[in-house]
């Protein structure tokens, strides 16, 4: 397996070696590991050293801390194999994974697969069982589900690219929730794109990562997906009422949290940005957006929507059927 392993690490070495032995254990020297110390202050480099000296098939690579996207990008650079997959550092594999996910890329002739993933919580374990066979997409349909956000993720991590693809699209520096700058630019050079439902990646849920909390970070996000409206309006027009009403729904829901859990300085860099997007992007909404009843109310009855919001929250309860599977987890499977 021609593949380069890149994995980012900054201050985790309560989980590092959990998911070093899952990658490790899986994979032979054909497997180039790249272990991308980001300026750690904890002992993880001291873990790196460790594993560095007992696998041939590691490079090491020490740096300034300069963020998730800088270590990645450092990674990538290095990098040599034919494919790339992105592990983060507190995260771990199922067995075979790895393979898995290559025996379908060279089987299928795809660019990008993507495997599925546990919610990793600690007593519990959370996965979309909604596919049950692996399936490949064309680059319109691959597309068209990432805007959607539906069943092809925006996350990096979990996926196997082919690496020339990557290593033309730096993730961007300094921003969080990087993927959603990303993931699009890759989509858009995919002839084939895979997915295998099947778990194989264990995502560890904490409050104190960037996704595990409601924060300004979160602004990051709304920008990415404003980036890949702009990007959509150019490319793929015929997408672009997903798009919009993605981004409108986001917007407004983003606003709407911040003003229930964050400070006041947050709360005006949220509604600054709502209220920039709705006088920037007022045609293209009320174009692409005129058969979405909450856009429509929120225009003719602003004054209702928190009793519009709580209506829909109510029936949503009661009629919303989940796809997601509950497994109880008592440690690393």
């Amino acid at each position: 397996m021609n593949i380069s392993v890149i994995i980012p690490i900054y201050n985790v070495q309560e989980y590092l070696s959990q998911c070093l032995d899952s990658l490790y254990e899986q994979i032979d020297g054909s497997v180039e590991v790249i272990l991308v110390n980001d300026g750690s202050t904890d002992d993880s480099q001291a873990i790196c050293e460790e594993y560095a000296r007992k696998f041939p098939n590691t490079i090491l690579v020490n740096k300034e801390n300069g963020g998730l996207s800088d270590a990645r990008n450092a990674g990538t650079v290095v990098a040599t194999g034919e494919y790339i997959y992105y592990l983060d550092s507190d995260d771990w594999l199922a067995p075979d994974a790895i393979k898995t996910l290559y025996d379908f890329a060279e089987g299928n002739n795809c660019e990008v697969v993507q495997g599925g993933f546990y919610y990793a919580y600690d007593d519990h374990l959370l996965y979309d069982a909604k596919y049950k066979e692996p399936f490949v997409l064309d680059r319109n349909e691959a597309m068209l589900q990432l805007i959607k956000n539906d069943y092809v993720k925006n996350f990096a991590w979990g996926k196997l690219y082919k690496s020339e693809i990557v290593k033309s699209y730096p993730f961007p520096k300094g921003k969080y929730f990087e993927d959603s700058y990303w993931q699009h630019l890759v989509m858009n050079e995919v002839t084939n794109y895979g997915i295998v439902p099947t778990p194989l990646y264990y995502y560890r849920q904490r409050s104190s990562s960037i996704s595990g909390e409601f924060s300004i970070k979160n602004l990051d996000l709304l920008k990415g997906y404003e980036e890949r409206l702009k990007f959509v309006q150019e490319l793929y027009p015929k997408y672009l009422d997903v798009m919009s009403e993605k981004l409108w729904l986001m917007g407004y829901s983003f606003t709407e949290s911040a003003k229930n859990k964050c400070d006041a300085k947050t709360i005006h860099a949220f509604t600054e940005f709502w209220q920039r997007i709705n006088e920037s992007y007022q045609t293209l909404f009320d174009v692409e957006l005129h058969s979405n009843i909450k856009y429509r109310f929120w225009k003719t009855f602003p004054k209702l929507i928190k009793f519009y919001d709580f209506t829909n929250k109510i029936i949503d309860r009661v009629f919303r059927k989940s796809t997601f599977v509950k497994v109880e987890y008592n440690g690393w499977l």
